[in-house]
């Protein structure tokens, strides 16, 4: 999903801005994110070095389409969005809820920043797993990103000297593989889904040379140590992702860790 469908989507006159609208608010967040916060996979490489520098440099510029170009890098990167919302009969609750709240709080008549962003927390009323759900992850990563890379022909027609660069605003929760043993029940094995075979398949077929995959909201604890690390961001060299061997997770036991 681009982030003018969304916008189409969540449309609703309120003056009110959910955070992470545009394009330009996802290149925002990118470019803030330090060293810490930063994956390569499978390694490290001269053209996710360039894409990460330009978007930290303020070399990427707005455009139409694709959304940004940085042209003396001769970069260009489209922005898209996905989450992990099934969307029975084509409707996402969780979205529905969120435009509902911030139609709420403009409704007290608080007196707003244009420039203010909000994150409505909100809950779907559904249970865990209809509201986070890793098959609807996976099919909405799937869908989006091929959309996506149905265009990247014309893209390089335009700019033939570029490289082309995938953001990839993911609004999903962290999850776990769960044992399959009783006595141990929220255990199990933590889910790198940049290294997991389903994502990484479609990100190959994907016709970008570097993803950069965001992750805000992906957390998870340990009962030992408290909150177990992940990274905000992800940047992947497209080219190398055939050299390694990727992870297969059982889909009947992916559990979301927002329980």
């Amino acid at each position: 999903m681009s982030l003018k469908d969304v916008e189409r989507e969540n449309k609703d006159g309120t003056r009110i801005k959910p955070l992470y609208k545009d394009e330009q608010d996802v290149v925002d967040l990118a470019s803030s994110i330090g060293d810490s916060g930063v994956c390569f996979y499978p390694a490290e490489s001269d053209i996710a070095h360039r894409f990460l520098a330009s978007l930290r440099n303020g070399a990427v510029m707005q455009r139409e389409r694709p959304d940004f170009e940085d042209k003396e890098g001769s970069l260009l990167l489209e922005v898209m969005r996905v989450d992990d919302h099934p969307r029975p009969s084509k409707r996402d609750r969780s979205r529905e809820r969120e435009s509902e709240a911030l139609r709420e709080l403009e409704a007290i008549g608080l007196d707003i920043h244009p420039d203010a962003r909000f994150m409505a927390a909100v809950s779907s009323g559904l249970p865990t797993d209809q509201d986070h759900n890793y098959l609807a992850y996976v099919d909405h990563f799937r869908s989006t990103v091929l959309k996506h890379a149905g265009k990247a022909d014309a893209y390089r027609a335009e700019r033939p000297d570029c490289d082309l660069g995938f953001i990839v605003l993911d609004e999903s929760t962290a999850y776990f593989e769960s044992t399959e043993t009783p006595s141990l029940p929220g255990r199990g094995r933590p889910h790198f889904w940049f290294t997991d075979s389903a994502f990484a398949e479609v990100a190959a077929q994907s016709a970008a040379n570097c993803f950069i995959w965001l992750t805000p909201y992906k957390m998870l604890r340990d009962v030992r140590t408290g909150v177990f690390p992940l990274p905000e961001m992800t940047i992947i060299d497209v080219a190398l992702l055939t050299m390694e061997e990727h992870v297969v997770y059982d889909e009947r036991r992916m559990v979301s860790a927002e329980l």
